[in-house]
């Protein structure tokens, strides 16, 4: 062995002496980060959260070996509803088309009862609602028929990796292999890459809102069940809806928006925060569902939802 070889073995062998020695520096740090990430890919969004305040050995756990899975089939179909709305578009719906929607199923005389029964068994927080925030308990029962089934339906996979996904997934190139509707023609991959880019945006402040979220309520962040898209609780809300307008309805100090109490006052609140007033025409009121979901037929199934709730109640 040279001479110079032998001190280069040397010099290395310090230096990681003093690296060990001097404890959890930002070397060590990024070493251990990078022995338990499974995906190297995540690392940019990683980076990103914790210059916005989370806990860097709190990410690292959370995103270790493949527990959180990117899957980038979520942004297209994101994209692929607006590429279709964009170049697609489709009449207004109708009441007809209502019933031959899937918001038909929650017009069945057993979904109706159901809700009368959730009113009546959490009457209290139906009143809070409707004294503090304005909406009348068979308008917010509605929301949470159509959203959750009463909170009997709360998505089938955690939040977290469907939001990290989504702010993952900037780059069209990434996504493009599984949407339907480019269809080669560059108009429509143009949108598609804009909206990519904006949705990807939407998703990061989503995250960072439901990590937040989850130490404010004290669970764990991949326990928390989600749509499609990370809306989470009874009602459905996006994080970061559930950070202003959530209400801790039951005073244990934490809203959670899976507990019916918290839920119900939670989703008076939003309406209330979007302009909703008792004195309100149906075409104002509509306008105010909107809000909630952009989807016209989704407006016409709340707004069917409560109105058959409320002849059920006898039309208080």
């Amino acid at each position: 062995m040279t001479p110079k070889r032998s001190f280069s073995r040397l010099f290395l062998s310090l230096l990681w002496l003093l690296l060990a020695l001097s404890g959890p520096g930002p070397a060590v740090a990024l070493a251990a980060e990078a022995a338990v990430s499974g995906d190297p890919g995540w690392r940019p969004l990683l980076d990103r959260l914790a210059a916005d305040g989370l806990d860097r050995t709190a990410l690292t756990r959370l995103f270790a070996g493949n527990a959180v899975a990117y899957d980038p089939s979520i942004m297209a179909r994101k994209v692929d509803a607006m590429v279709k709305k964009e170049f697609e578009p489709k009449p207004k719906p109708s009441p007809k088309t209502l019933a031959q929607s899937n918001y038909r199923h929650f017009l069945v005389p057993a979904v109706i009862d159901g809700a009368v029964a959730f009113i009546r068994a959490n009457q209290a927080a139906f009143d809070r609602a409707r004294r503090e925030f304005g909406p009348p308990p068979e308008l917010v029962a509605a929301f949470l028929v159509v959203e959750t089934k009463l909170g009997s339906y709360l998505g089938d996979r955690d939040a977290v990796s469907v939001l990290a996904s989504l702010a993952r997934s900037s780059d069209i190139d990434a996504i493009a292999p599984s949407m339907k509707t480019l269809q080669g023609d560059p108009d429509r991959r143009a949108f598609a890459a804009n909206a990519a880019r904006d949705r990807a945006e939407w998703a990061y402040r989503e995250l960072l809102a439901l990590l937040r979220y989850a130490t404010a309520t004290g669970k764990a962040p991949r326990t928390i069940p989600g749509s499609i898209y990370g809306a989470i609780g009874i009602c459905q809300f996006m994080p970061t809806n559930a950070l202003t307008y959530g209400i801790d309805a039951d005073g244990d100090g934490v809203v959670d928006l899976f507990a019916p109490c918290d839920a119900i006052v939670s989703v008076a609140s939003y309406l209330r925060g979007h302009g909703y007033r008792p004195d309100m025409t149906e075409a104002e009121t509509a306008k105010v569902v909107y809000a909630y979901n952009h989807s016209d037929l989704y407006v016409l199934g709340v707004m069917a939802v409560a109105d058959r709730i409320k002849a059920r109640l006898g039309g208080r």
